[in-house]
């Protein structure tokens, strides 16, 4: 490795927090960037909880490694599920890869939203603050009263934890991101040179929304101080200062305190040259889809149900079958009813599992063991019930359930379980392996059916037993 590269973890909400994204982008278009982790920093407000904005969060930035050609999926980390605030302090993925780094090396950590992930991997092991080089976008002029800054808000106690421990801080007010604000129009006529660039001015566009002229780039601070801290104007500030909410430390340890920014236009002009030399490589992702595949079942009604005579040839043929669709890049919904779980290893794709009635715990083992479990084998992740799948993929509402279920209408059902009920029904469509050749559905052919169950002219002949 190049001794003149940093290591650095992105600690990142671009699932809530939609400028995220740029800041994401520079962060992996900056050569001298070693990027170690990405840390899912915990969001919550009225209209989603934590555990539905993780999920988010990590389709967003799996969505940022297609755009630039990245294809280390696994260097994604959970976060928290809860906030130091509420005294939660429990290990989680990213708190864990954060110890790991910070424990054998110097770490540089740009933190984009709530400190929480840092602050518990700090609290749980205090002495990897030594390790750790904060970047922080947060908090307000220290010459106000109170710090009403989101970031800080979220969870004020593991800025607390932070601030006192042992770690290097480089704190960005957000008045600082007021000042780094790009008009629309300049933004289009900038970045829209390949398909990341208009990627990232459309999803700002639509979700923020143009209620004015200008966007302010709040987090592409935090890169643009780690990849040339010329352009801000810092000074250092002893702590307590900061420590308004909190008692006096009594603490004679010093922060860099970034006071105002020298130029946008020169950190501007630096983010939109390195990210038209970002590969043009969008791998679009494959999604797939299946349920009730019973690898390795060895039932005679069930051989005869799929089509094969021994158990060998079923499984034989069925991961043959995958493997010929499926890439291992590409993205497996499996509805339920698995099979042996050890087939796992030798299947491609990225393995969702919603469980069905034969996905069962074993005695006195929580649903958390059983997950994690199935994640050590090499499933992306596991879930106990049905799962609304991201409308971006159909661009319609899809529920997933390993059984059929009654939705609302204009969801789309995506179930399995029954293997005696057509392909067809007026819910959604049977994944059930038996009615697809044994073989994931494309999402190609999914869209084909979707469109057909969608559709208000059929006749109650073609949904009839």
């Amino acid at each position: 490795m190049n001794k003149n590269k940093r290591d650095i973890i992105i600690d990142i909400d671009c699932g809530n927090t939609f400028e995220d994204d740029f800041a994401f982008c520079y962060a992996f278009s900056e050569p001298l960037f070693n990027i170690k982790a990405i840390t899912l920093s915990p969001y919550k407000s009225k209209n989603i909880n934590i555990k539905d904005a993780q999920i988010e969060n990590e389709l967003e930035v799996h969505r940022l490694l297609r755009y630039i050609g990245f294809k280390n999926y696994g260097m994604c980390f959970e976060g928290s599920q809860g906030f130091c605030d509420e005294l939660y302090f429990d290990k989680n993925p990213a708190v864990e890869k954060i110890i790991e780094l910070a424990s054998k090396q110097q770490i540089t950590i740009a933190c984009l939203g709530a400190l929480t992930n840092v602050a518990i991997a700090i609290y749980l092991k205090p002495q990897i603050a030594k390790n750790i080089q904060i970047c922080w976008i947060g908090l307000r002029h220290f010459f106000h009263e109170e710090f009403t800054d989101l970031n800080y808000s979220l969870d004020k106690k593991a800025f607390e934890i932070v601030a006192k421990s042992a770690a290097s801080i480089t704190i960005i007010p957000s008045y600082i991101g007021k000042l780094f604000a790009i008009s629309y129009d300049k933004m289009h006529q900038d970045i829209c040179i390949n398909k990341l660039g208009y990627y990232l001015y459309e999803r700002l566009k639509d979700e923020v929304g143009r209620t004015t002229d200008f966007c302010r780039l709040y987090s592409l601070n935090v890169i643009g101080f780690l990849v040339n801290s010329e352009n801000y104007y810092v000074k250092n500030i002893p702590i307590n200062m900061l420590l308004k909410d909190f008692s006096k430390t009594g603490m004679n340890k010093l922060i860099s305190y970034v006071y105002d920014l020298k130029s946008a236009e020169q950190i501007w002009k630096d983010f939109t040259k390195k990210l038209e030399k970002l590969s043009n490589n969008f791998m679009p992702t494959n999604y797939f889809f299946i349920s009730d595949t019973h690898f390795n079942d060895p039932r005679k009604y069930k051989l005869k149900q799929f089509g094969y005579s021994t158990r060998e040839e079923m499984l034989e043929e069925m991961v043959k079958n995958w493997n010929s669709v499926v890439s291992k890049k590409d993205i497996v919904y499996h509805l339920g009813d698995f099979g042996d779980y050890e087939v796992i290893k030798r299947l491609n794709g990225k393995v969702y599992l919603i469980c069905g009635n034969h996905e069962i715990l074993k005695k006195g083992q929580s649903f958390e063991e059983f997950r994690q479990e199935l994640k050590d084998l090499g499933f992306a992740d596991v879930y106990q019930e049905g799962l609304m799948l991201d409308k971006k993929v159909f661009g319609v509402d899809v529920y997933m359930n390993h059984y059929p279920s009654k939705t609302k209408d204009g969801i789309v059902n995506f179930f399995g379980h029954v293997h005696t009920l057509k392909p067809l029904k007026r819910m959604g469509v049977n994944v059930a392996a038996n009615y697809h050749k044994n073989t994931p559905i494309s999402k190609k052919d999914m869209e084909f059916f979707i469109k057909f169950v969608s559709d208000n002219t059929y006749s109650k002949e073609d949904f009839s037993e």
